[in-house]
């Protein structure tokens, strides 16, 4: 048996074929931004916060050599309760937190992701509210085995951005779950500082 086409059919089955061809050519450069065969992700750019980050100190203007410089005090050291430092390092704690306790009866330690943007504001929130709290104040960084490894292991699962306070020597006063205001960080140190 033979199988012959006429060539009508033989025409519609070329232009089936060339409009296949043309069609899915057509969608496959469309679906790749313009014919790239490796498609740009989109990078979300934010400002870098945390403990890891180092600050930028502007120069002071050049005074007049006629004028003397005035003598300026250099601020006093904070005292470190070095038997604290040891009791909290001796608790599992992380160096700085228990740097932390050392220098302060409480220490609020706020919990972030540093390439997230809500962790940005909820570390920027728990500093301030350390701040109207009158204590002390830590950042650790979730993905850092050396910030959150010991903690990790003592506490479990760690919320991410959330907030610990701790007390003199070593105990923890509070955990707050998730994003807190300055408000509510700072009455849950005032809370552990009065309870301590």
């Amino acid at each position: 048996m033979t199988l012959t086409l006429s060539p009508p059919v033989k025409i519609a089955a070329i232009c089936g074929l060339v409009f296949t061809v043309l069609v899915f050519g057509g969608l496959r450069l469309l679906g790749t931004g313009g014919g790239s065969d490796t498609a740009t992700p989109h990078v979300i750019l934010h400002h870098k916060f945390g403990s890891g980050v180092t600050k930028k100190t502007a120069t002071p203007a050049t005074r007049p050599t006629t004028h003397k410089a005035a003598k300026t005090k250099p601020k006093p050291r904070p005292v470190v309760d070095l038997a604290t430092v040891k009791a909290a390092r001796a608790a599992g704690l992380p160096e700085s937190v228990a740097q932390g306790l050392g220098r302060s009866k409480t220490v609020v330690v706020s919990l972030y992701d540093p390439y997230s943007q809500v962790d940005g504001t909820s570390y920027a929130e728990a500093r301030a509210g350390a701040g109207l709290a009158g204590v002390g104040f830590v950042g650790l960084n979730v993905l850092s085995q050396r910030d959150v490894g010991k903690l990790t292991e003592h506490l479990g699962l760690l919320p991410d951005p959330g907030v610990l306070v701790y007390v003199r020597p070593a105990a923890l006063a509070a955990k707050l779950t998730g994003f807190a205001d300055k408000e509510t960080v700072a009455q849950a140190a005032r809370n552990a500082a009065a309870g301590s």
